[in-house]
């Protein structure tokens, strides 16, 4: 229980708990105010340390909108992603739009139909593309996304629709 606050939490001893999270809750909202990229990726270590892995997706979310270098912000986007997959699909505001957001609208097009299950002939045929250009595109896609291959588009694509935790 001295270790982890939320164990404290949830085995009945919140006070032990209590403060010791005003303070990386109190970082939070400061650097998120600031727009500090960096600030949010450090609490969402802290939180993720803590054993808060929602937050701290919610938090690599946010500095991805506040970093002003790309590289940073790619980082914290897969920071993000691979947090939220652990919280097994659970979907906020925060984490809204995080992964299709980079792609372009014709890229979000294909790779939401190959999400659904449609084939690079199917998806061709019904957007009048090469089946060819459907592949650079799904392919492309793949790079933004940090998605290894098609079989992690579904997940991807239901990302976006946000609904409260």
């Amino acid at each position: 229980v001295d270790g982890n606050p939320y164990d404290a939490v949830r085995l009945g001893a919140p006070a032990r708990a209590a403060g010791r999270l005003t303070g990386v809750f109190a970082a939070h909202a400061d650097a998120l105010a600031r727009g500090d990229g960096t600030g949010l990726d450090q609490v969402a270590g802290e939180l993720e340390r803590r054993g808060f892995l929602l937050f701290a997706a919610e938090a690599h979310a946010q500095a991805v909108r506040a970093h002003r270098d790309p590289r940073a912000a790619r980082t914290a986007r897969t920071r993000a992603v691979a947090l939220a997959r652990r919280c097994e699909g659970a979907r906020t505001p925060a984490l809204a739009g995080l992964v299709l957001g980079e792609l372009t609208a014709r890229q979000r097009q294909i790779v939401t139909l190959a999400a659904a299950g449609l084939s690079n002939r199917q998806i061709a045929e019904r957007l009048t593309l090469s089946v060819r250009t459907v592949g650079n595109h799904l392919y492309s896609a793949y790079t933004r996304l940090g998605a290894g291959d098609r079989g992690a588009l579904p997940w991807l694509v239901d990302l976006p629709a946000a609904q409260p935790a």
